[in-house]
């Protein structure tokens, strides 16, 4: 399922933040997930917001439980520190134009979704967000009256 992340392109920055709900309808923005790893950098907290419930299926459910868990297995969910340093044996993924010039942009898709991980590996502030949308090709088959 979840083979390697890419470094995002520049023209993929505003599917790492939250949109207007135009904006989210037309990207197909099912929601997102924000997570931190607490003072000690070690233990893995989170929170979904929903976007747009409709898209949020049994299905999708469940791909994004077992993408958490790739995540988690592939060292990105799991500690700040192992976050950092693979942020950091990715200099191509900084973020041009955040907040803060630590703040790294992944993304990979499957058959139906695409996710994008945005990634503040440093103490202090939330470590990620997992922002997940209906693929294009797969939002035509979502709309009304299908």
């Amino acid at each position: 399922m979840l083979e390697k992340l890419q470094t995002a392109v520049s023209e993929d920055a505003a599917y790492f933040y939250s949109a207007s709900i135009e904006k989210d309808t037309k990207r197909g923005c099912i929601g997102h997930l924000r997570g931190y790893f607490g003072s000690s950098g070690e233990t893995f907290w989170a929170n979904w917001f929903e976007h747009l419930p409709a898209l949020k299926t049994p299905a999708f459910r469940a791909e994004l439980d077992a993408v958490v868990q790739a995540l988690t297995e592939q060292g990105w969910l799991q500690s700040r520190s192992r976050m950092h340093q693979l942020c950091m044996s990715h200099p191509e993924a900084r973020l041009s134009g955040a907040w803060h010039s630590g703040v790294y942009g992944f993304c990979f898709q499957t058959e139906r979704h695409r996710y994008y991980l945005r990634c503040f590996p440093h103490a202090g502030d939330y470590n990620f967000y997992l922002y997940c949308y209906v693929r294009p090709e797969r939002l035509s088959e979502r709309s009304p009256g299908r």
